[in-house]
C-alpha cells in the first residue's frame, strides 16, 4: 500500500464545537470491577454521519490489561479534521499491518490495486464536508475502506459495483467506551464486555483534550472529570 502526503495539523478548537484541527485526546479509565482477571477498555470512535447505512465496523482502540493490581490505563490519540487518515484492506489483513494515508475533507481518494497492494491516491476538488472515495475495477472481493476518526478506524464495506463513497465523520469530540474482553477483528468467538458508555472529552489546560473515566464494582463505566 502507498501513499504520496504527510499530515499537517495545529490545535483544536473549543470543545463544545465539532474538533476542527488536530488535537490530543487523552482518556484515563481506572477499573474498579469485581471482575477478576485481565480486563480491558476499547474506545470506538463516534458514528460516521454518512454513510448510515447500518453496514460499517466500528473497529477499538484497547487500552493496556488493567487488573486490582495495575487498575489504571491512560491511552492518547489524535482527532480532529487535522487527523483524518484513510486505510483500505481485505477481510483477510489484519488492521494494524494496514498503512494509513493522510485525507482531508473535501478530498477525494482514488483507490487502485497494484502488484497486489492498495494505492490510495488523495486529491483536492470533491464535495465539500466529505471524503469522496473512488474504486478501480480490479479492487479484490470483500475489501474494506477505513476512515480513521480518533481512536479507530470505520470499516465501509466497497461496494461490489465499485460505484463511489461518500464518508463524512462526526468531529464532536466525544467517543464510546466498552469494557471487558479485548476487541479483535473479527471478533473473538468468546465476547464479554460491559454496557457501552459515551464519553465526552473537555478542553485541557494545554493544547488538547482530556477525560476520565471509572469502572466500578457494578461493572457500569462512569465518567469522573
Amino acid at each position: 500500500m502507498s501513499t504520496s502526503r504527510t499530515n499537517t495539523g495545529s490545535i483544536a478548537a473549543q470543545t463544545d464545537d465539532p474538533v476542527a484541527e488536530e488535537t490530543t485526546f487523552t482518556l484515563t479509565a481506572t477499573n474498579g470491577s469485581s471482575v477478576p482477571g485481565a480486563q480491558y477498555f476499547n474506545v470506538f470512535p463516534p458514528k460516521l454521519i454518512s454513510p448510515a447505512q447500518g453496514t460499517e465496523i466500528y473497529t477499538a482502540l484497547v487500552s493496556d490489561q488493567t487488573t486490582k493490581a495495575n487498575s489504571t490505563a491512560t491511552m492518547s490519540w489524535k482527532g480532529g479534521a487535522g487527523a483524518l487518515a484513510m486505510t483500505v484492506l481485505t477481510k483477510t489483513m489484519k488492521i494494524g499491518n494496514a498503512v494509513q494515508t493522510p485525507v482531508a475533507l473535501g478530498e477525494t481518494v482514488a483507490v487502485d490495486w497494484i502488484d497486489e497492494a492498495f494505492t490510495l491516491t488523495p486529491a483536492a476538488g470533491g464535495p465539500e464536508g466529505v471524503i469522496t472515495v473512488t474504486f478501480s475495477q480490479n479492487i479484490p472481493a470483500d475489501s474494506y475502506v477505513g476512515l480513521i476518526v480518533g481512536p479507530a478506524p470505520v470499516l465501509v464495506p466497497i461496494p461490489g459495483n465499485g460505484s463511489p463513497l461518500a464518508l463524512e465523520p462526526d468531529l464532536t469530540p466525544v467517543v464510546t467506551v466498552a469494557f471487558g474482553t479485548a476487541f479483535q477483528w473479527p471478533k473473538p468467538q468468546v465476547w464479554d464486555e460491559s454496557n457501552a458508555k459515551t464519553v465526552t472529552f473537555k478542553q485541557g489546560d494545554t493544547n488538547g483534550v482530556y477525560a476520565q473515566i471509572l469502572v466500578g464494582a457494578d461493572n457500569l463505566i462512569v465518567e469522573t472529570s
